[in-house]
């Protein structure tokens, strides 16, 4: 369980300094976080759907209320996550939603987006 204050500060960060937060903890770990009930946590309009991610269990739980309630933290593998699920949200034009907060303000990008940007990162590890 993380300590509140760190919880406190990554929530106080702007929507761009969470998702690049994200990216650097998704990488160390290789794990993501989405929420799950009878399917995965989404978001949108009749526009645009988003699947909404974390970098880890306690911030997904924090979200666990309105539309999202009864929802549970699901971890989902890195490798799967880059080769499965980043191309499968592409081909059906959906897009990322990015460690939101509680009120449900996040990062939205395009799978291809957050595909580079994980992929860039993990390649700094080699």
């Amino acid at each position: 369980m993380l300590a509140p204050q760190k919880i406190h500060n990554l929530l106080r960060l702007s929507p761009q300094a969470r998702c690049d937060y994200l990216i650097r903890k998704v990488a160390d770990f290789q794990v993501i976080w989405g929420l799950f009930a009878d399917g995965w946590a989404t978001a949108g309009s009749a526009q645009a759907s988003a699947i909404a991610f974390w970098p880890e269990a306690d911030f997904a739980a924090l979200c666990a209320h309105g539309p999202w309630h009864g929802f549970q933290p699901k971890p989902i593998e890195l490798g799967h996550f880059l080769s499965h699920w980043l191309p499968g949200m592409q081909r059906d034009a959906r897009f990322c939603l990015v460690f939101a907060d509680a009120d449900g303000q996040g990062l939205l990008l395009p799978p291809e987006s957050l595909l580079q940007s994980l992929t860039h990162e993990l390649d700094q590890y080699q």
